[in-house]
Protein backbone atom coordinates (compact mmCIF):
# COMPACT_ATOMS: atom_id res chain seq x y z
CA UNK A 1 0.00 0.00 0.00
CA UNK A 2 2.38 2.72 1.18
CA UNK A 3 1.86 6.43 1.68
CA UNK A 4 2.51 7.36 -1.92
CA UNK A 5 -0.12 4.92 -3.20
CA UNK A 6 -2.79 6.28 -0.87
CA UNK A 7 -2.10 9.91 -1.78
CA UNK A 8 -2.39 9.16 -5.48
CA UNK A 9 -6.00 8.02 -5.39
CA UNK A 10 -7.53 9.15 -2.11
CA UNK A 11 -9.60 12.18 -1.33
CA UNK A 12 -9.27 13.96 1.98
CA UNK A 13 -11.48 12.63 4.77
CA UNK A 14 -14.08 15.29 5.51
CA UNK A 15 -16.29 15.23 8.58
CA UNK A 16 -18.83 17.53 10.13
CA UNK A 17 -19.34 18.62 13.69
CA UNK A 18 -15.82 18.13 15.06
CA UNK A 19 -15.16 20.40 18.02
CA UNK A 20 -11.81 22.21 18.22
CA UNK A 21 -10.68 20.08 21.14
CA UNK A 22 -11.67 16.84 19.39
CA UNK A 23 -10.43 14.83 16.42
CA UNK A 24 -11.71 14.12 12.94
CA UNK A 25 -11.58 10.35 13.51
CA UNK A 26 -11.34 8.34 16.70
CA UNK A 27 -10.42 4.69 16.26
CA UNK A 28 -11.44 2.44 19.12
CA UNK A 29 -8.93 -0.40 19.26
CA UNK A 30 -5.19 -0.50 18.68
CA UNK A 31 -4.77 -3.87 17.03
CA UNK A 32 -3.87 -4.70 13.43
CA UNK A 33 -7.16 -3.29 12.11
CA UNK A 34 -7.08 -0.09 14.16
CA UNK A 35 -3.43 0.69 13.47
CA UNK A 36 -3.83 0.06 9.74
CA UNK A 37 -6.93 2.24 9.58
CA UNK A 38 -5.03 5.02 11.35
CA UNK A 39 -2.40 5.00 8.60
CA UNK A 40 -4.97 5.21 5.82
CA UNK A 41 -7.04 7.94 7.47
CA UNK A 42 -4.10 10.08 8.59
CA UNK A 43 -2.64 9.78 5.11
CA UNK A 44 -5.85 11.26 3.73
CA UNK A 45 -5.55 14.39 5.85
CA UNK A 46 -7.68 13.51 8.88
CA UNK A 47 -6.68 14.18 12.46
CA UNK A 48 -6.75 10.70 14.01
CA UNK A 49 -6.59 9.35 17.55
CA UNK A 50 -6.22 5.62 18.22
CA UNK A 51 -7.71 4.71 21.59
CA UNK A 52 -6.30 1.49 23.04
CA UNK A 53 -7.43 0.40 26.47
CA UNK A 54 -4.35 -1.75 26.99
CA UNK A 55 -0.89 -0.58 27.89
CA UNK A 56 0.37 -0.84 24.31
CA UNK A 57 -0.73 -1.47 20.76
CA UNK A 58 -1.71 -5.07 20.00
CA UNK A 59 -2.66 -5.56 23.64
CA UNK A 60 -5.61 -7.75 22.61
CA UNK A 61 -5.51 -10.54 20.05
CA UNK A 62 -3.34 -8.99 17.34
CA UNK A 63 0.00 -9.82 18.96
CA UNK A 64 -0.34 -13.55 18.65
CA UNK A 65 -1.07 -15.85 15.75
CA UNK A 66 0.75 -17.87 13.13
CA UNK A 67 1.53 -14.72 11.14
CA UNK A 68 0.41 -16.06 7.75
CA UNK A 69 -0.56 -13.34 5.25
CA UNK A 70 -1.27 -15.46 2.18
CA UNK A 71 -4.69 -16.22 0.74
CA UNK A 72 -4.68 -20.02 0.49
CA UNK A 73 -5.55 -20.69 4.13
CA UNK A 74 -8.42 -18.19 4.45
CA UNK A 75 -11.59 -20.28 4.53
CA UNK A 76 -14.95 -19.98 6.29
CA UNK A 77 -14.92 -21.19 9.86
CA UNK A 78 -18.22 -23.06 9.40
CA UNK A 79 -18.63 -25.96 6.99
CA UNK A 80 -20.67 -29.19 7.05
CA UNK A 81 -17.72 -31.18 8.42
CA UNK A 82 -17.41 -28.79 11.36
CA UNK A 83 -20.99 -29.45 12.44
CA UNK A 84 -20.66 -33.22 11.88
CA UNK A 85 -17.39 -33.43 13.78
CA UNK A 86 -18.83 -31.30 16.56
CA UNK A 87 -20.98 -34.25 17.58
CA UNK A 88 -18.11 -36.73 17.20
CA UNK A 89 -15.65 -34.66 19.24
CA UNK A 90 -17.87 -33.80 22.19
CA UNK A 91 -15.59 -35.48 24.73
CA UNK A 92 -12.35 -33.97 23.42
CA UNK A 93 -11.44 -30.91 25.54
CA UNK A 94 -8.13 -30.74 23.65
CA UNK A 95 -9.78 -30.71 20.21
CA UNK A 96 -8.83 -28.01 17.70
CA UNK A 97 -12.18 -26.19 18.07
CA UNK A 98 -13.64 -26.33 21.58
CA UNK A 99 -16.94 -24.87 22.78
CA UNK A 100 -17.34 -24.18 26.48
CA UNK A 101 -20.96 -25.03 27.39
CA UNK A 102 -22.94 -21.96 28.47
CA UNK A 103 -26.38 -20.66 27.54
CA UNK A 104 -25.06 -17.53 25.86
CA UNK A 105 -23.25 -19.43 23.13
CA UNK A 106 -26.26 -21.39 21.85
CA UNK A 107 -27.65 -18.67 19.52
CA UNK A 108 -24.16 -18.24 18.03
CA UNK A 109 -23.88 -21.99 17.45
CA UNK A 110 -27.28 -22.03 15.77
CA UNK A 111 -26.14 -19.34 13.34
CA UNK A 112 -22.83 -21.16 12.86
CA UNK A 113 -24.74 -24.31 11.91
CA UNK A 114 -26.91 -22.37 9.46
CA UNK A 115 -23.78 -20.82 7.91
CA UNK A 116 -22.42 -24.33 7.30
CA UNK A 117 -25.05 -25.01 4.61
CA UNK A 118 -23.18 -25.75 1.34
CA UNK A 119 -24.55 -22.74 -0.55
CA UNK A 120 -23.65 -20.41 2.31
CA UNK A 121 -20.15 -21.92 2.54
CA UNK A 122 -19.56 -21.40 -1.19
CA UNK A 123 -20.66 -17.78 -0.93
CA UNK A 124 -18.56 -17.07 2.16
CA UNK A 125 -15.53 -18.74 0.61
CA UNK A 126 -15.82 -16.59 -2.52
CA UNK A 127 -16.08 -13.40 -0.46
CA UNK A 128 -13.21 -14.30 1.88
CA UNK A 129 -10.91 -15.46 -0.90
CA UNK A 130 -11.39 -12.19 -2.80
CA UNK A 131 -10.67 -10.13 0.33
CA UNK A 132 -7.67 -12.24 1.30
CA UNK A 133 -6.13 -12.12 -2.17
CA UNK A 134 -6.37 -8.34 -2.33
CA UNK A 135 -4.98 -7.94 1.17
CA UNK A 136 -2.09 -10.33 0.54
CA UNK A 137 -1.01 -8.07 -2.32
CA UNK A 138 -1.21 -5.06 0.01
CA UNK A 139 1.04 -6.79 2.55
CA UNK A 140 3.62 -7.21 -0.19
CA UNK A 141 3.28 -3.52 -1.07
CA UNK A 142 3.75 -2.54 2.55
CA UNK A 143 6.97 -4.53 2.68
CA UNK A 144 8.18 -2.99 -0.56
CA UNK A 145 7.40 0.42 0.95
CA UNK A 146 9.68 -0.22 3.93
CA UNK A 147 7.31 -1.41 6.66
CA UNK A 148 9.47 -3.38 9.09
CA UNK A 149 7.13 -6.26 9.90
CA UNK A 150 9.46 -9.21 9.27
CA UNK A 151 7.75 -10.00 5.97
CA UNK A 152 9.04 -13.20 4.35
CA UNK A 153 7.65 -14.72 1.17
CA UNK A 154 8.91 -18.28 1.45
CA UNK A 155 5.73 -20.24 0.87
CA UNK A 156 3.64 -22.39 3.17
CA UNK A 157 3.64 -26.18 3.52
CA UNK A 158 0.39 -27.97 4.42
CA UNK A 159 1.20 -31.48 5.70
CA UNK A 160 -1.28 -34.38 5.89
CA UNK A 161 -0.94 -37.60 7.83
CA UNK A 162 -3.92 -39.47 6.37
CA UNK A 163 -4.54 -40.45 2.76
CA UNK A 164 -8.15 -39.28 2.84
CA UNK A 165 -7.24 -35.81 4.07
CA UNK A 166 -4.41 -35.61 1.55
CA UNK A 167 -6.75 -36.54 -1.30
CA UNK A 168 -9.16 -33.80 -0.24
CA UNK A 169 -6.26 -31.34 -0.08
CA UNK A 170 -5.20 -32.20 -3.63
CA UNK A 171 -8.74 -31.53 -4.83
CA UNK A 172 -8.80 -28.23 -2.92
CA UNK A 173 -5.47 -27.25 -4.48
CA UNK A 174 -6.98 -27.79 -7.92
CA UNK A 175 -9.82 -25.45 -6.96
CA UNK A 176 -7.30 -22.94 -5.63
CA UNK A 177 -5.65 -22.87 -9.05
CA UNK A 178 -8.87 -21.36 -10.33
CA UNK A 179 -8.32 -18.50 -7.90
CA UNK A 180 -4.81 -17.95 -9.23
CA UNK A 181 -3.02 -19.67 -6.33
CA UNK A 182 -0.08 -21.86 -7.28
CA UNK A 183 0.25 -25.18 -5.48
CA UNK A 184 2.65 -28.12 -5.67
CA UNK A 185 1.94 -31.67 -4.49
CA UNK A 186 4.84 -33.20 -2.57
CA UNK A 187 5.38 -36.76 -1.41
CA UNK A 188 8.28 -38.99 -0.42
CA UNK A 189 11.73 -37.63 -1.11
CA UNK A 190 10.44 -34.28 -2.38
CA UNK A 191 8.74 -33.64 0.95
CA UNK A 192 11.74 -34.82 2.94
CA UNK A 193 14.06 -32.57 0.94
CA UNK A 194 11.95 -29.48 1.64
CA UNK A 195 11.18 -30.24 5.29
CA UNK A 196 13.69 -32.73 6.74
CA UNK A 197 12.50 -31.81 10.23
CA UNK A 198 9.32 -33.86 9.67
CA UNK A 199 9.90 -37.33 11.08
CA UNK A 200 6.44 -38.82 11.53
CA UNK A 201 5.02 -40.67 8.49
CA UNK A 202 2.96 -38.36 6.30
CA UNK A 203 0.79 -39.15 3.31
CA UNK A 204 1.99 -36.00 1.57
CA UNK A 205 1.90 -32.24 1.52
CA UNK A 206 0.73 -29.27 -0.53
CA UNK A 207 3.20 -26.44 -0.98
CA UNK A 208 1.80 -22.96 -1.70
CA UNK A 209 5.03 -21.28 -2.85
CA UNK A 210 3.69 -17.71 -3.00
CA UNK A 211 2.43 -17.49 0.61
CA UNK A 212 4.09 -15.08 3.02
CA UNK A 213 4.28 -14.50 6.76
CA UNK A 214 5.10 -11.65 9.13
CA UNK A 215 5.70 -11.19 12.84
CA UNK A 216 2.24 -10.09 14.06
CA UNK A 217 3.37 -7.89 16.96
CA UNK A 218 6.09 -6.34 14.84
CA UNK A 219 3.50 -5.59 12.14
CA UNK A 220 1.20 -3.74 14.54
CA UNK A 221 4.02 -1.77 16.14
CA UNK A 222 5.50 -0.78 12.77
CA UNK A 223 2.08 0.19 11.44
CA UNK A 224 1.35 2.24 14.56
CA UNK A 225 4.69 4.00 14.23
CA UNK A 226 3.88 4.87 10.61
CA UNK A 227 0.53 6.29 11.68
CA UNK A 228 2.28 8.50 14.24
CA UNK A 229 4.71 9.69 11.56
CA UNK A 230 1.67 10.76 9.53
CA UNK A 231 0.33 12.79 12.45
CA UNK A 232 -1.97 10.32 14.20
CA UNK A 233 -2.06 10.07 17.99
CA UNK A 234 -1.86 6.76 19.82
CA UNK A 235 -3.42 6.95 23.27
CA UNK A 236 -2.93 3.80 25.35
CA UNK A 237 -4.68 3.08 28.63
CA UNK A 238 -7.82 4.75 27.28
CA UNK A 239 -11.02 2.76 27.61
CA UNK A 240 -14.17 3.88 25.81
CA UNK A 241 -17.00 3.60 28.33
CA UNK A 242 -19.81 4.87 26.16
CA UNK A 243 -20.91 6.64 22.98
CA UNK A 244 -22.65 9.98 23.47
CA UNK A 245 -25.16 10.52 20.67
CA UNK A 246 -27.06 13.55 19.45
CA UNK A 247 -29.71 12.41 17.01
CA UNK A 248 -28.23 10.21 14.34
CA UNK A 249 -24.64 11.18 15.10
CA UNK A 250 -22.09 10.31 17.76
CA UNK A 251 -21.12 13.59 19.36
CA UNK A 252 -18.35 12.36 21.65
CA UNK A 253 -16.82 9.33 23.30
CA UNK A 254 -17.00 8.94 27.05
CA UNK A 255 -13.68 7.47 28.18
CA UNK A 256 -11.92 6.82 31.46
CA UNK A 257 -9.97 10.02 30.70
CA UNK A 258 -13.03 12.16 30.00
CA UNK A 259 -14.98 13.01 26.87
CA UNK A 260 -13.47 13.21 23.40
CA UNK A 261 -15.36 15.08 20.69
CA UNK A 262 -15.33 13.25 17.37
CA UNK A 263 -16.26 13.68 13.76
CA UNK A 264 -16.08 9.98 12.84
CA UNK A 265 -15.76 6.86 15.02
CA UNK A 266 -14.21 3.62 13.83
CA UNK A 267 -15.02 0.71 16.13
CA UNK A 268 -12.22 -1.85 15.72
CA UNK A 269 -12.17 -3.22 19.26
CA UNK A 270 -12.25 -6.91 18.40
CA UNK A 271 -14.45 -9.02 20.65
CA UNK A 272 -15.30 -5.92 22.69
CA UNK A 273 -16.89 -4.25 19.65
CA UNK A 274 -20.23 -5.98 20.20
CA UNK A 275 -20.93 -3.98 23.37
CA UNK A 276 -20.28 -0.67 21.63
CA UNK A 277 -22.29 -1.73 18.58
CA UNK A 278 -25.23 -2.49 20.86
CA UNK A 279 -25.25 1.18 21.91
CA UNK A 280 -25.84 1.95 18.24
CA UNK A 281 -28.73 -0.48 17.99
CA UNK A 282 -26.79 -3.20 16.16
CA UNK A 283 -26.68 -6.77 17.41
CA UNK A 284 -23.37 -8.37 16.50
CA UNK A 285 -23.19 -12.10 17.29
CA UNK A 286 -19.47 -12.07 18.01
CA UNK A 287 -17.92 -14.78 20.15
CA UNK A 288 -14.47 -14.68 21.67
CA UNK A 289 -12.48 -17.46 20.01
CA UNK A 290 -9.48 -18.01 22.23
CA UNK A 291 -6.31 -18.89 20.34
CA UNK A 292 -2.93 -19.89 21.75
CA UNK A 293 0.68 -19.83 20.74
CA UNK A 294 3.96 -20.95 22.23
CA UNK A 295 7.20 -19.34 21.17
CA UNK A 296 10.22 -21.61 21.58
CA UNK A 297 13.91 -21.02 21.06
CA UNK A 298 15.19 -21.41 17.51
CA UNK A 299 18.09 -23.60 16.44
CA UNK A 300 20.07 -24.20 13.26
CA UNK A 301 18.19 -26.39 10.83
CA UNK A 302 14.73 -25.16 11.79
CA UNK A 303 12.06 -24.87 9.06
CA UNK A 304 12.46 -21.87 6.80
CA UNK A 305 8.79 -21.61 5.95
CA UNK A 306 5.56 -22.09 7.93
CA UNK A 307 4.36 -25.68 8.23
CA UNK A 308 0.70 -26.47 8.89
CA UNK A 309 0.08 -29.83 10.55
CA UNK A 310 -3.41 -30.54 9.24
CA UNK A 311 -4.70 -33.16 11.64
CA UNK A 312 -3.82 -31.14 14.74
CA UNK A 313 -4.49 -27.70 13.17
CA UNK A 314 -1.15 -26.44 14.45
CA UNK A 315 1.16 -24.11 12.52
CA UNK A 316 4.92 -23.91 13.01
CA UNK A 317 6.19 -20.50 11.91
CA UNK A 318 9.84 -19.37 11.89
CA UNK A 319 10.25 -15.84 13.28
CA UNK A 320 13.36 -13.85 14.07
CA UNK A 321 15.05 -15.45 17.07
CA UNK A 322 12.27 -17.95 17.82
CA UNK A 323 9.81 -20.43 16.37
CA UNK A 324 6.08 -20.00 16.92
CA UNK A 325 3.77 -22.96 17.52
CA UNK A 326 0.20 -21.72 17.10
CA UNK A 327 -3.16 -23.38 17.10
CA UNK A 328 -6.56 -24.24 18.59
CA UNK A 329 -9.68 -22.16 18.93
CA UNK A 330 -12.05 -22.31 21.89
CA UNK A 331 -15.28 -20.38 22.28
CA UNK A 332 -15.12 -19.20 25.89
CA UNK A 333 -16.78 -15.80 25.83
CA UNK A 334 -14.41 -13.19 27.24
CA UNK A 335 -12.50 -15.58 29.51
CA UNK A 336 -8.76 -15.05 29.01
CA UNK A 337 -7.59 -17.88 31.26
CA UNK A 338 -4.94 -20.33 30.05
CA UNK A 339 -5.99 -23.96 29.77
CA UNK A 340 -2.83 -26.11 30.09
CA UNK A 341 -4.48 -28.87 28.07
CA UNK A 342 -4.61 -26.57 25.06
CA UNK A 343 -0.98 -25.59 25.44
CA UNK A 344 0.10 -29.21 25.89
CA UNK A 345 -1.91 -30.25 22.83
CA UNK A 346 -0.07 -27.76 20.64
CA UNK A 347 3.37 -28.72 21.95
CA UNK A 348 2.57 -32.44 21.72
CA UNK A 349 1.42 -32.21 18.11
CA UNK A 350 4.67 -30.53 17.10
CA UNK A 351 6.81 -32.99 19.08
CA UNK A 352 5.15 -35.95 17.36
CA UNK A 353 5.69 -34.48 13.91
CA UNK A 354 9.12 -32.96 14.57
CA UNK A 355 10.86 -34.63 17.55
CA UNK A 356 13.69 -32.08 17.38
CA UNK A 357 11.33 -29.64 19.13
CA UNK A 358 10.88 -31.90 22.17
CA UNK A 359 13.73 -30.29 24.11
CA UNK A 360 13.11 -26.66 23.14
CA UNK A 361 12.92 -24.00 25.82
CA UNK A 362 9.62 -22.12 25.83
CA UNK A 363 10.14 -18.35 25.78
CA UNK A 364 6.49 -17.25 25.71
CA UNK A 365 2.98 -18.64 26.15
CA UNK A 366 0.23 -16.39 24.79
CA UNK A 367 -3.51 -16.43 24.37
CA UNK A 368 -5.93 -13.94 22.90
CA UNK A 369 -9.59 -13.62 21.97
CA UNK A 370 -10.40 -13.63 18.28
CA UNK A 371 -13.67 -11.83 17.37
CA UNK A 372 -15.55 -14.59 15.55
CA UNK A 373 -18.80 -14.13 13.64
CA UNK A 374 -20.88 -17.28 12.99
CA UNK A 375 -20.63 -16.93 9.20
CA UNK A 376 -16.88 -16.34 9.30
CA UNK A 377 -17.07 -12.98 7.49
CA UNK A 378 -15.88 -9.71 9.01
CA UNK A 379 -18.18 -6.81 9.80
CA UNK A 380 -17.26 -3.68 7.84
CA UNK A 381 -19.64 -0.79 7.28
CA UNK A 382 -21.84 1.88 8.81
CA UNK A 383 -24.53 0.81 11.26
CA UNK A 384 -28.03 1.78 10.10
CA UNK A 385 -29.22 5.14 11.34
CA UNK A 386 -25.81 6.42 12.45
CA UNK A 387 -24.09 8.85 10.12
CA UNK A 388 -20.59 8.93 11.56
CA UNK A 389 -19.74 5.45 12.81
CA UNK A 390 -17.93 2.63 11.00
CA UNK A 391 -17.68 -0.91 12.34
CA UNK A 392 -14.54 -2.87 11.45
CA UNK A 393 -14.52 -6.05 13.49
CA UNK A 394 -15.38 -9.75 13.48
CA UNK A 395 -12.33 -10.83 11.47
CA UNK A 396 -11.85 -13.99 13.52
CA UNK A 397 -8.48 -15.57 12.73
CA UNK A 398 -7.98 -13.32 9.71
CA UNK A 399 -7.44 -9.90 11.31
CA UNK A 400 -3.75 -9.70 10.48
CA UNK A 401 -4.35 -11.05 6.99
CA UNK A 402 -7.16 -8.61 6.19
CA UNK A 403 -5.90 -5.54 8.05
CA UNK A 404 -4.45 -3.58 5.08
CA UNK A 405 -7.54 -4.08 2.94
CA UNK A 406 -9.93 -3.39 5.81
CA UNK A 407 -8.12 -0.11 6.39
CA UNK A 408 -8.67 0.90 2.78
CA UNK A 409 -12.35 -0.02 2.96
CA UNK A 410 -12.79 1.98 6.18
CA UNK A 411 -11.07 5.01 4.65
CA UNK A 412 -13.24 4.78 1.54
CA UNK A 413 -16.39 4.73 3.66
CA UNK A 414 -15.21 7.72 5.70
CA UNK A 415 -14.31 9.61 2.53
CA UNK A 416 -17.55 8.81 0.73
CA UNK A 417 -15.69 6.95 -2.01
CA UNK A 418 -16.80 3.75 -3.76
CA UNK A 419 -15.35 0.68 -2.05
CA UNK A 420 -13.02 -1.59 -4.02
CA UNK A 421 -15.02 -4.63 -2.81
CA UNK A 422 -18.72 -5.29 -2.43
CA UNK A 423 -19.51 -4.48 1.20
CA UNK A 424 -23.02 -5.93 1.22
CA UNK A 425 -21.94 -9.37 2.53
CA UNK A 426 -20.07 -7.59 5.34
CA UNK A 427 -22.80 -5.16 6.42
CA UNK A 428 -23.24 -4.80 10.19
CA UNK A 429 -26.99 -5.49 10.17
CA UNK A 430 -26.84 -8.66 8.07
CA UNK A 431 -27.62 -10.88 11.06
CA UNK A 432 -30.99 -9.15 11.36
CA UNK A 433 -31.92 -9.41 7.68
CA UNK A 434 -33.19 -12.93 7.18
CA UNK A 435 -29.98 -14.81 7.91
CA UNK A 436 -31.26 -16.38 11.11
CA UNK A 437 -30.85 -20.10 11.80
CA UNK A 438 -33.50 -22.59 10.77
CA UNK A 439 -35.15 -24.94 13.28
CA UNK A 440 -32.88 -27.77 12.09
CA UNK A 441 -29.82 -25.58 12.64
CA UNK A 442 -31.02 -24.78 16.14
CA UNK A 443 -31.46 -28.49 16.88
CA UNK A 444 -27.98 -29.30 15.58
CA UNK A 445 -26.49 -26.51 17.66
CA UNK A 446 -28.30 -27.76 20.73
CA UNK A 447 -26.86 -31.24 20.15
CA UNK A 448 -23.32 -29.85 19.96
CA UNK A 449 -23.99 -27.84 23.09
CA UNK A 450 -25.70 -30.57 25.08
CA UNK A 451 -22.70 -32.28 26.67
CA UNK A 452 -20.06 -30.84 29.06
CA UNK A 453 -16.78 -30.71 27.18
CA UNK A 454 -18.58 -30.36 23.87
CA UNK A 455 -16.42 -29.42 20.92
CA UNK A 456 -16.42 -28.96 17.16
CA UNK A 457 -13.65 -29.29 14.63
CA UNK A 458 -13.10 -26.90 11.77
CA UNK A 459 -10.74 -25.83 9.04
CA UNK A 460 -8.71 -23.02 10.50
CA UNK A 461 -5.30 -21.64 11.26
CA UNK A 462 -4.32 -19.80 14.42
Amino acid sequence: MGAARSRRHAARVTVNGTHPQGVDVAIVGGGAIGASAAVELANRGASVAVLERGAELAWGCSAGNAGIVGASHVLPLADPAAVRDGLRWMTRPDSPFYVRPRPGVLPWLARFTAAAAPARVRHSRTVLRALATSSAALHAELDAGGLDAGYRRRGMLNVFGGERAFAAARAAAADDAGDGLRAEVLTGHALTALAPQLIAPFAGAILYPDEAHVDPLRFVRATGARAVELGAEVRTGVEVLGLRRRGNRIDSLWTNHGDLAVGEVVIAAGVWSAGLAAQLGVHLPIEGGKGYHLDVEDRPGDPELPIWLHESRVVVTPLDGRVRLAGTLELTGTDRGVDPRRVDAIAGAVRRAMPAFASRRTVDVWRGLRPCTPDGLPVIGRPPGVENAILATGHGMWGLQLAPLTAQLVAAIASGEPAVHDLRPLRPDRFELGYGPSPSARRAAAAIFSSPGSAASSRFLA
